[in-house]
This record gives C-alpha cells, sequence and structure tokens, in this order.
C-alpha cells in the first residue's frame, strides 16, 4: 500500500506543477471564440530570409567558360581552406579545390572550378558555411537561353502584347547575329523571310500607330525603318510601303531637327534604308553636341551610332569617328570599374536595369572592336544577374525587357559557339 501511497503523492506534485506553468504561460498565449480554449502562439517577429553564404550562379555555366562561386564570409566562422562540388545525380563529390586569394574585400573570397567542364547538375560545398543553390553546368546553356527568350518574344509579338522596346532588340539581335531561322509553316505570304522578321512583320500589322505621337511616333518610325532595311530582300513592296510609313509617321511627330536619344536612332534607321539627303542634314545636327558632351552615351544613340557606322550611305567620317570613340570610351570605362561594379555585396550600380544598359554598351564596343577582356566582363555581370548578388536574386526579363535578354544570351551564345568564352 505504501508504493501506491507514493506515486499518488507525485502524480499530485506533477498536477500541481503542469497547472502552475500552465498559468505563467497563460500571459503570453491568446484564445480563440467560441469557447475554445485552445492557445495560439503570438509570433511577434519574421523569420530572416535564408540567403546562401555560398553564391552561385543560379542560372548556370557555360562548359567552357570561366566558372566560379563566392564565398561571403562570417567574422566568427573563420575562412575555410578548401570547398568541394558534388553531382547531384550521382550523390557524390566529384571535385576539389582551394579558394582564392581575397580580391574583392574582406568580406568575399572566390572559388575557381572552370576545369570542370561536364554537364551535369551540381552544388558547391564547404565546411561551416554549407553549400550553394544548385546549377548547371552545359555546352549550349546560352544557346538554350537564347531560344527560351527568343520564344518568348516572338509570343508577345504574335498576341501583340510586345513593346516597341522589346521589338527593336529582337531585330538588332537578327541584324547583328544574322539569324538563319525556318520559315514559319504558317507563314503562306512571303517564301524563304525567317521566323524573327515574319512575327514582327504581323506585330506591325496588328498595331494601331497612326495616333501616336511624340517619341512613341518617333520609335514606330525607327522599327518600320529597320524591319524596311531587314526585310527587302524578302518582299520589296511590302519593305517600300514601311519605309514610306516611317516617313510619314517621323515628319508628323514633331520631332524633326530635335537634338534627343530616340530622334538620333531614328534619322540614322531612315538614312540607311532610303538614303535621303535630308535625313543626312539631321544627322548632322548632332555633331557639335557629340563633340562636346562627354557624358555616357543613351541607348538611343549607341544603337543609332552603330547604325550610321555600317550604313553603306554616304556618311562623315568626322562623325563617324567620334560616335566609335564615344562607344569605345564608354565600354572602357564600365570596363576599369568592373571589379566594383560586380562585387556582389557592394555593388557599384542602383538596380538590375544599369546593368542591363552597361551590357549593352559592351556588345556595341564589342561588335567595333573584339576583345576577350570584354567578353569577360560581360559574362561577370550576366552572373551578378543570375545569383551572384547580395539576395542571390535571379533577375528574370519584365515585357520591356525579354528582348534584351534575347540579345545578350544570342550574343554570348556566339561566343559560346565560336569556342571564345
Amino acid at each position: 500500500m505504501r508504493h501506491v501511497k507514493n506515486h499518488k503523492i507525485s502524480y499530485a506534485l506533477l498536477f500541481l506543477c503542469i497547472m502552475c506553468i500552465l498559468s505563467a504561460c497563460s500571459k503570453n498565449v491568446v484564445f480563440l471564440g467560441g469557447g475554445s480554449m485552445e492557445p495560439v502562439a503570438v509570433l511577434d517577429y519574421e523569420l530572416p530570409a535564408s540567403v546562401p553564404s555560398v553564391m552561385a550562379d543560379v542560372r548556370g555555366y557555360s562548359a567552357a567558360s570561366e566558372k566560379y562561386v563566392i564565398l561571403r564570409l562570417s567574422p566568427e566562422a573563420g575562412v575555410p581552406e578548401h570547398f568541394s562540388i558534388r553531382d547531384m545525380s550521382q550523390g557524390r563529390i566529384i571535385y576539389e579545390g582551394a579558394f582564392e586569394n581575397s580580391k574583392m574585400g574582406d568580406s568575399l573570397i572566390k572559388a575557381s572550378f572552370s576545369d570542370l567542364k561536364t554537364e551535369g547538375t551540381y552544388r558547391v560545398e564547404c565546411d561551416i558555411y554549407g553549400c550553394s543553390e544548385e546549377f548547371v553546368i552545359s555546352g549550349t546553356l546560352f544557346e538554350d537561353f537564347s531560344k527560351s527568350y527568343g520564344n518568348q518574344v516572338i509570343e508577345s509579338c504574335r498576341d501583340l502584347s510586345a513593346d516597341p522596346e522589346t521589338v527593336l532588340d529582337y531585330l538588332q539581335a537578327y541584324e547583328w547575329f544574322e539569324k538563319e531561322d525556318e520559315q514559319d509553316p504558317s507563314d503562306s505570304i512571303v517564301s524563304g523571310a525567317p521566323e524573327a522578321l515574319t512575327v514582327v512583320r504581323d506585330w506591325i500589322s496588328g498595331r494601331d500607330y497612326q495616333g501616336s505621337e511624340g517619341n512613341d511616333a518617333v520609335q514606330y518610325a525607327t522599327i518600320l525603318a529597320k524591319f524596311s532595311f531587314l526585310y527587302k530582300d524578302y518582299d520589296s513592296s511590302l519593305a517600300t510601303e514601311c519605309l514610306q510609313k516611317a516617313s510619314s509617321i517621323y515628319s508628323q511627330s514633331g520631332n524633326v531637327i530635335r537634338s534627343d536619344a530616340v530622334s538620333f536612332r531614328a534619322l540614322t534607321e531612315l538614312y540607311r534604308a532610303s538614303g535621303e539627303y535630308s535625313y543626312y542634314n539631321e544627322i548632322m545636327e548632332y555633331k557639335d553636341s557629340f563633340r562636346t558632351n562627354d557624358s555616357y552615351l543613351e541607348d538611343g544613340y549607341m544603337y543609332g551610332a552603330m547604325t550610321y557606322i555600317v550604313t553603306r550611305q554616304s556618311i562623315d567620317k568626322e562623325l563617324c569617328d567620334l560616335l566609335v570613340g564615344r562607344i569605345l570610351a564608354d565600354a572602357q570605362d564600365i570596363n576599369n570599374r568592373r571589379r566594383e561594379i560586380v562585387n556582389p555585396v557592394s555593388s557599384g550600380i542602383s538596380g538590375d536595369a544599369e546593368m542591363r544598359d552597361h551590357i549593352r554598351k559592351l556588345m556595341c564596343a564589342n561588335y567595333i572592336l573584339r576583345g576577350y577582356e570584354y567578353n569577360m566582363t560581360i559574362q561577370q555581370m550576366f552572373h551578378y544577374l543570375s545569383g551572384l548578388n547580395v539576395e542571390s536574386t535571379v533577375f528574370e526579363p519584365d515585357s520591356r525587357s525579354a528582348g534584351l535578354y534575347y540579345l545578350i544570351c544570342d550574343y554570348l551564345a556566339e561566343l559560346e559557339e565560336s569556342g571564345m568564352l
């Protein structure tokens, strides 16, 4: 009986302890209405976002290109000497290496694994800091991205949702890289025309640009003139009709002899496609501005300059030299600041749009003067947009930048194919 009595006393003490605990906790819980006594915890804090310390390009790496990850150091954790790479399909470590001496500041160190070229899905691991996000290595990485973004632009052209900037970037990519897409099987109007041009033709025919004013009208004139120049070998009558519309829209836009980047680009496209001297004279109105203004070229000036440089019409050599010099100077300035710009923690840019503009300028400079150094900088900037930034954010194109992503990936795909990455 004594044994039973001791258990009764123990149960009583346990019950009293539980009641005391519940009483003490009652100030920290709330109860549901309707007579329910179920406690609901009050959470007055937010869970911190999980950002990996081992930062990788989440989009992946081209097999033959430079490949690296960046480790964000913690003062308490110390500096690891080695890293390893796990093949996710095999579930085993297939590569090991050492971190480089820091050249990016005290808080960052870099790990290169450029000699790993085998296609697959991987992640980087290291002591204390854990692992990176998974990424792929592929021999056709940028070609695949180019096709994906190109299809995105094509669909937006077909449903007429593509904005003029996207269409211009899409046409620029076609012009620069001489796309040889197969003819759209549904196209019965023109034989042999590449899909890149037929979708823009259909976008032009489906859009109502007659009521546009100001810069919007000038941008439509630019598209029509550029399309006319690229399409003339497939349907000269339609190309002529588009050029006439471009000339009419531009002359009615109120932008005649107006010194801005949008008009300059339109003028260079109109002059290249038509050879009319009136456009030449308007282009010459910009010469003094290019002589005296040493600020970065805006996109319209930059692309207009590229069109002017390659036109087969008569050109002013001094203006051509000024434009080439400005493009190369802007690109060299950006390249000189490369380490600052692509630093994932303290990047010297104000956002992804500025990074894309830097890539634009470097692509234009490289189109004039091919340089391995610029290729490397463009890749590093694309890595930044693909996860090698402080938030490990992968920037995806919005409705106004899909064409530019296509242009960038088309450019990198050409380098990838030619072994220049």
